[in-house]
């Protein structure tokens, strides 16, 4: 028997750990431009100072939101690179009273906050370059809102 085997089996294991750890990483880090939002986390994160939020809210029994598919995801991967506009999600079924306050009826709902306050609720087709186009027409919207506001 080589000497050598034992050594050489635990490097290819280590190599094994730290490939799949630093694969899990990734897979992690993919869907982190997606922010959940919860009951504990919801108010402050909508009123962070010029910071846009476009949040989804939707159910997980909800067809319509299941037939969404990856397109929150996607949008919230498009969007990163964007300075203060944030993608987030509330899982109704989770947390009601975040739902609730904000005048949850249907699923999926689509609205956009700045500084603490519902600015806009989206209606338009559900691709992910219509939902961009929207929330940086409604950030600039916004945006040139706080402006004027700060200048009387």
């Amino acid at each position: 028997m080589d000497p050598a085997a034992p050594r050489r089996g635990r490097q290819s294991f280590h190599t094994l750990v730290v490939s799949l750890t630093v694969l899990v990483a990734l897979t992690v880090r993919s869907g982190a431009e997606v922010i959940t939002l919860t009951e504990e986390t919801f108010s402050d994160k909508i009123k962070e100072a010029d910071t846009v939020w476009f949040v989804q809210f939707c159910v997980p029994w909800c067809k319509h939101c299941k037939n969404l598919g990856t397109l929150w995801e996607d949008l919230g991967k498009i969007m990163e690179g964007e300075d203060e506009i944030e993608i987030g999600q509330v899982d109704c079924g989770v947390n009601k009273p975040v739902c609730s306050k904000v005048d949850i009826h249907s699923y999926p709902t689509f609205k956009v906050f700045y500084e603490g306050e519902e600015v806009a609720k989206y209606k338009g087709p559900r691709d992910v370059e219509s939902l961009k186009n929207f929330v940086l027409n409604e950030g600039k919207k916004a945006g040139e809102a706080k402006l004027q506001d700060d200048s009387i």
